[in-house]
């Protein structure tokens, strides 16, 4: 047990990075697919999720475009 120190949460923190990582990424494409925007739209979020994953996921989370039609007749 004395190999456990400091390194041990780095090694939580180097686990747990990857996880939220995917995450992160399958909410976001999941979310992305449910939408109703035009077919450029979907392909840009898509590529910046897929491009830049962590912050791509992120920021689609943070903005979550509405562009979904109105049926409320």
């Amino acid at each position: 047990m004395d190999a456990f120190g400091i390194n041990t949460g780095y090694l939580l923190v180097q686990c747990a990075l990857p996880a939220l990582w995917l995450l992160f990424s399958f909410i976001a494409l999941l979310l992305l697919r449910s939408r109703s925007l035009p077919e450029t739209a979907q392909a840009i979020w898509a590529v910046f999720i897929v491009v830049i994953p962590f912050l791509g996921a992120l920021a689609f989370l943070i903005v979550q475009p509405d562009n979904r039609l109105d049926n409320s007749e």
